[in-house]
């Protein structure tokens, strides 16, 4: 699943602390990370310990099953709402979802080493074709893994808190709160397991990616 993002051929780029890292991934070995992992940094603009959480406030709503808004909000609030109620109230409920873990891919659609260098490190590979990228690595993770579901797009800046009738504010684990991170223009790669219970990152041997990756710092 690709989000957000138009077919037209696109770069981006992934920064590294090191050089043998880069290189690593231009020989067509990719380092796996993972959600947990992201949450642990102790780097405030790399780490995240909200990384993939999503947190749902019903505020205060009265009605029935004959009211499709407030079915919606006890929907979202985990509440099913079955025929012929009536007179219901659900009052400041809050439901937060949240992946338990997943696999990751962090870069940028931008190439901005002025801005990355400092949190990143200052050597970079440039991704021709993101989305050929994000088949071949796919294909390599699931000879390795059962992968339950996958996505790759742009990061979402925006609260990642809702309330009422209010749209979500977007996917899952591809929202970020915009006041810290939104100027690393983040473009994500996404696999959650079938199990994710003790998931650890590694390094993926994938060859079909080599033609795909070119260092420029």
């Amino acid at each position: 699943n690709f989000l957000n993002i138009s077919e037209k051929k696109m770069s981006i780029y992934r920064f590294f602390a090191e050089a043998w890292q880069a290189d690593t991934l231009v020989a067509g070995k990719v380092w796996i990370s993972t959600l947990e992992t992201c949450r642990k940094y102790e780097d405030p603009l790399k780490g995240d310990p909200e990384e993939a959480y999503e947190s749902y406030n019903s505020g205060h709503a009265v009605g029935g099953s004959d009211d499709p808004n407030f079915v919606e909000i006890a929907r979202r609030t985990g509440i099913r709402i079955g025929d012929g109620c009536s007179h219901n109230t659900i009052s400041n409920c809050t439901r937060v979802t949240s992946l338990l873990d997943a696999y990751v891919i962090c870069s940028t659609i931008e190439f901005l080493p002025n801005t990355l260098s400092n949190t990143f490190g200052k050597f970079c590979i440039e991704i021709t074709d993101p989305k050929l990228f994000f088949i071949y690595v796919s294909e390599c993770l699931g000879e390795k893994e059962k992968i339950k579901e996958a996505a790759a797009g742009k990061v979402i800046y925006k609260d990642r808190n809702y309330k009422g009738l209010e749209q979500p504010p977007g996917p899952i684990g591809f929202v970020k709160p915009p006041d810290k991170y939104a100027s690393q223009k983040e473009f994500r790669f996404l696999w959650i397991p079938k199990d994710s219970k003790q998931i650890k990152p590694f390094l993926l041997e994938c060859p079909s990616i080599i033609s795909l990756c070119k260092r420029i710092i």
